[in-house]
């Protein structure tokens, strides 16, 4: 194993699929760094640490289970981590969790293009369907190698939003910084800036656990059909890739709290989107190239989140897989478009983010066994 050739291709498409399945609709839209990260102020980098430490940990549990036991299903790795009641519960929980998230990336995919061209929610949730549909019909392969290539060219123009905006902006972190602390946001009545969690740990325990309940069953499916090495290496890429963008973009949003679209009501600490009220300030058309760029990202993610469920239920390939990818897809459509954008990231993400954190607990517990029947064998 330790002899396996590096294939950096590969590494570069699976480090792809990684950022992208992490770069949803609350990420690229700013919506996920606000309420994760920005809301906690200096803070946010423990944020970020707590979120890297922990991603890169159960990620490669997932991926070494996934190549050793080869699971027929990649939801089996709760069984494998949890025991065979509590892994059946989180079996179901997570498939419930990820087709839940699916409802989000509806959302943020209506409020997109609503907010920077005006056009009806409905058509941007009936778009990313269509499209999110014909992907799974397509199958594990054809949705790695789609996302895989769009998922670089997100994370860079979300660096580059983040980089741009912090240099010319830079001189106005500390005054963001004290907006926050002293929660002076403008055009605030009632509701201050939403957060994940009562401090900076617990929001970064709850990022990584939400994250984990959609990586378990696709790193491990990755993991038994990949190089041991290409895999890692994409992890580690893919991993560093994001906390940049994380630490850029959340810095940019600090610089800019107070910053509005000018209508009076809607600033970045409390738009739908408050990356593209960054993006219009680099440049204006380029807001109405980014919000192409933000639809791109919630694809990307919205993708794996309906595969999920689907092949819980369903072998890929089968009339039956094709069937429920639809009703599924439609039926999420509908939910999607029900519910707020802001309510369903803060809900959804924040709520399945502490179920998350408990199974790494689990892992931890499963590799301490592991660990200690290792020395008794010798």
């Amino acid at each position: 194993m330790g002899n396996e050739k590096v294939n950096w291709k590969r590494v570069l498409i699976l480090a792809g699929a990684v950022i992208a399945f992490t770069i949803g609709s609350g990420f690229a839209t700013g919506q996920e760094i606000i309420q994760y990260y920005t809301a906690y102020g200096m803070k946010s980098i423990l944020v970020v640490l707590v979120f890297a430490i922990a991603f890169l940990y159960y990620n490669f549990n997932f991926a070494k289970a996934g190549a050793e036991q080869k699971f027929e299903k990649g939801n089996d790795v709760y069984k494998y981590f949890c025991g065979k009641y509590v892994g059946t519960f989180c079996d179901y929980y997570s498939t419930l969790f990820c087709y839940m998230s699916f409802f989000v990336m509806v959302g943020g995919a209506a409020s997109t293009l609503s907010q920077e061209y005006g056009i009806a929610p409905w058509i941007g949730a009936v778009i990313l369907t269509i499209l999110a549909i014909i992907t799974v019909v397509g199958g594990l392969n054809s949705l790695v190698d789609a996302i895989g290539i769009v998922g670089p060219i997100i994370v860079i123009l979300c660096i580059a939003i983040g980089l741009i905006t912090c240099v010319r902006d830079g001189g106005n972190i500390s005054e963001g910084l004290e907006v926050i602390r002293t929660q002076s946001f403008a055009g605030m009545t009632d509701e201050p800036i939403k957060n994940a969690g009562a401090n900076w740990l617990i929001s970064g325990l709850s990022y990584a656990g939400f994250v984990l309940l959609w990586f378990a069953s696709f790193t491990s499916a990755l993991g038994a059909k990949n190089n041991k090495k290409d895999l890692n290496y994409g992890i580690i890429g893919g991993t560093l890739a994001v906390c940049i963008a994380i630490v850029l973009i959340s810095f940019a949003q600090i610089a800019n709290i107070n910053t509005g679209l000018g209508d009076g009501k809607t600033f970045v600490w409390n738009a739908d989107i408050p990356n593209l009220i960054l993006a219009t300030r680099i440049w204006k058309p380029f807001s109405a190239i980014f919000a192409i760029v933000v639809f791109a990202g919630i694809y990307t993610t919205a993708v794996p989140l309906l595969y999920n469920p689907v092949s819980r239920f369903a072998e890929e390939g089968t009339p039956r897989f094709k069937i429920l990818t639809v009703v599924l897809g439609v039926v999420g459509l509908l939910v999607g478009l029900f519910l707020p954008f802001r309510v369903l990231v803060n809900v959804i993400y924040v709520l399945n983010g502490y179920v998350g954190a408990i199974l790494i607990l689990f892992m931890l517990w499963h590799n301490f066994k592991e660990l200690k029947a290792r020395k008794e064998s010798k």
